[in-house]
């Protein structure tokens, strides 16, 4: 390398301001954490939280279900942090983003065992599986725009696996939202429908991702 350009090189780093430890944590959390409020507000006017709520957190089944789908959350802005930073890798985190999904699909598989077939389809199916997907899908695309206006502010380099990471944030985070309003509580259930909504929103972000956080 020329001298030329190591001079290049420093003289265009000395101009680049020193960002404040954790500052891109707080960015993503700002923007996650506006998101979510946006997604409360929104739950709250569409369907309200589920009428027997005080009853339902009473049983493990609920809290279950918002375990699942708040760790999921959880777990990828952490990822999501991480990616904010130009060349960085998923790492291990990446596996651990399936851990929740996981062991709610091996209690599916256990609660499935012990049922009989007739019992099946309402597992399965509940009385909304057709329209849960697309509710978690709506509910969380606040958090979803949140998580891209943290990222276009940030330097990620991996654009598509940044949106795609930070629609799973977004998708968990919707779904543990949706979960107040609704009353579903089978285990094959959640490992399916709230799965399905989770990946819809994460489809979205990984499309989001390649499109708006493009370096300009």
């Amino acid at each position: 390398m020329s001298k030329a350009t190591d001079d290049l090189i420093q003289s265009l780093s000395a101009h680049v301001p020193k960002v404040a430890a954790g500052a891109v944590a707080r960015r993503v959390a700002l923007g996650l954490g506006l998101g979510a409020i946006g997604s409360v507000i929104l739950m709250l006017i569409w369907f309200g939280p589920r009428h027997d709520i005080a009853q339902a957190v009473a049983t493990p089944m609920f809290w279950m279900k918002l375990g699942y789908a708040a760790a999921t959350g959880l777990i990828a802005a952490v990822l999501l942090t991480r990616l904010a930073r130009p060349g960085a890798r998923p790492g291990r985190l990446a596996a651990l983003t399936l851990a929740p999904f996981a062991l709610v699909a091996l209690m599916a598989v256990a609660r499935m065992v012990q049922a009989p077939p007739e019992a099946y389809r309402a597992m399965l199916m509940g009385h909304s599986a057709m329209a849960c997907p697309w509710r978690i899908l709506v509910i969380g695309l606040p958090v979803l725009a949140g998580a891209v206006w943290a990222m276009r502010g940030l330097a990620p380099t991996r654009l598509a696996l940044a949106g795609l990471v930070a629609g799973v944030a977004a998708g968990g985070t919707g779904a543990a939202v949706y979960a107040v309003a609704c009353n579903e509580t089978s285990a094959p259930f959640l490992a399916i429908w709230y799965t399905a909504g989770i990946v819809a929103v994460t489809a979205l972000g990984a499309l989001a991702g390649s499109r708006l956080l493009r370096w300009r």
